[in-house]
């Protein structure tokens, strides 16, 4: 019996990370004309069926809501450059109040310095909800925790409304910011 229960769990197993490898890191296009791949919890996606701007995604919705999604975080490569931008997002920030911000990476905290931070996304300075980070150094640290790193909490406050974290999954950040640099390297051949 416990032959037959490990063949099958090694059946099972072998199943499983072929669906996994199978699938994962495929560019499709999008509906939208987005060029886009899942990589875990994270998707890449590249405008104009792969010739625009990249940014890789990760969101996350809150128990019970009935929304989409409640809390979104979003690297952005930034054309004709090495650098990224960070967008954070969460269902009731208070984007133009927050006094404080800081990174948790697998409880390793790191401080976001005043100033660093602006409300609104990148492409939408009116964006609710939303707290951008243009400085390129600081990007550039944020997406290296990123990458080494298993779960992140974005932290804030005041926290308005909801409680001041925004927590995400980094499974697979790696890898979608890996396929994103290749197509945006490939552009540029």
């Amino acid at each position: 019996m416990i032959g037959v229960l490990n063949r099958t769990g090694a059946a099972l197993a072998t199943i499983w990370l072929l669906a996994g490898t199978a699938t994962a890191g495929e560019w499709f296009q999008h509906q939208y004309g987005e060029l886009r791949a899942y990589h875990g919890d994270w998707l890449a996606v590249c405008a104009d069926a792969g010739a625009g701007p990249c940014r890789v995604v990760a969101s996350a919705k809150d128990p019970g809501s009935a929304a989409f999604f409640d809390r979104r975080i979003a690297v952005h490569r930034i054309d004709n450059s090495p650098d990224w931008a960070v967008e954070v997002m969460d269902r009731d920030l208070p984007a133009g109040d927050v006094t404080a911000l800081r990174f948790v990476f697998d409880g390793v905290a790191e401080e976001v310095p005043a100033g660093l931070w602006t409300p609104g996304a990148l492409d939408a300075a009116n964006a609710a909800d939303t707290l951008s980070l243009r400085d390129p150094d600081l990007a550039g640290r944020l997406v290296e925790r990123m990458k080494a790193g298993n779960r992140l909490v974005v932290e804030y406050s005041p926290a308005g409304a909801g409680d001041g974290t925004a927590e995400f999954s980094l499974r697979g950040v790696t890898a979608a910011m890996n396929a994103v640099q290749a197509r945006v390297l490939a552009r540029q051949e």
